[in-house]
């Protein structure tokens, strides 16, 4: 319970001191006007529904699938009308079922590297002839990576992956596009909050101390802390 009441904490500081979700939007907007067909779309991860609940406006049916039960349970109650899953993308069965997109935003990092592309096709085999299929990943370049790689290990094969995509679906499916999340903040507490809640790493915690002067060090600004965020968006069409 403390574990995913400090996560709410966290990833709340991190979307209202930053400007991915916006942006996120309007790249994922551009792709949606390119859509055959908005009947149907389904969010892999969804969390709160920062992402969901304006992107469903365009769609008549929205499924998430999201193994966080509070997540699920906030879903239901502010989208009544969305189908939410409670489950884990490799464990959900969605038997036959397409839909017109499908967007899975920085979920991967949850599996290992070696799992990307089956946890791909799988979603790929869902899509919609005519559908596209959205990832976003964080870049292994940039602030944020260096930020890693100072505290763990940061190795995210984003080239193997889109070589690999080209190869299964066609380098003609493929779109991808880049982006930059500017993420800032008054005190260096806040900062450091933020700096955990993309560690992903409960136990990185203990070197709260060592985050924080990294911080100070590097990317204290005027009135406040500044990150920038590289951010990949990986657009995957079905031919159809």
């Amino acid at each position: 319970m403390r574990e995913e009441k400090e996560y709410r904490r966290q990833l709340h500081h991190f979307v209202t001191s930053s400007t991915e979700k916006g942006i996120e939007l309007v790249k994922i907007g551009e792709i949606l006007s390119g859509l055959r067909h908005r009947r149907t779309f389904l969010d892999i991860g969804a969390g709160g529904g920062d992402l969901t609940i304006p992107l469903s406006g365009s769609f008549r049916k929205t499924t998430v699938v999201e193994p966080n039960a509070r997540q699920v349970a906030f879903l239901r109650t502010q989208r009544p009308e969305f189908e939410c899953i409670h489950e884990s993308w490799e464990k959900v069965a969605l038997a036959d079922r397409r839909f017109d997109f499908i967007l899975c935003s920085h979920v991967l990092y949850y599996i290992s590297p070696g799992k990307w592309l089956p946890t791909v096709a799988k979603m790929h085999a869902h899509l919609e002839p005519g559908g596209r299929l959205v990832l976003v990943i964080q870049s292994p370049i940039g602030q944020v990576a260096e930020f890693f790689n100072a505290f763990t290990r940061y190795d995210v094969p984003i080239l193997d992956v889109w070589k690999s995509l080209g190869e299964a679906y066609g380098e003609e499916n493929l779109d991808v596009r880049y982006f930059l999340n500017d993420i800032r903040t008054k005190t260096l507490e806040g900062m450091v909050d933020i700096g955990l809640f993309l560690l992903c790493d409960p136990s990185l915690r203990r070197r709260r101390p060592e985050i924080a002067a990294y911080f100070q060090q590097r990317h204290r600004i005027p009135g406040g802390y500044r990150l920038v965020q590289d951010e990949i968006l990986l657009s995957v069409s079905k031919s159809g």
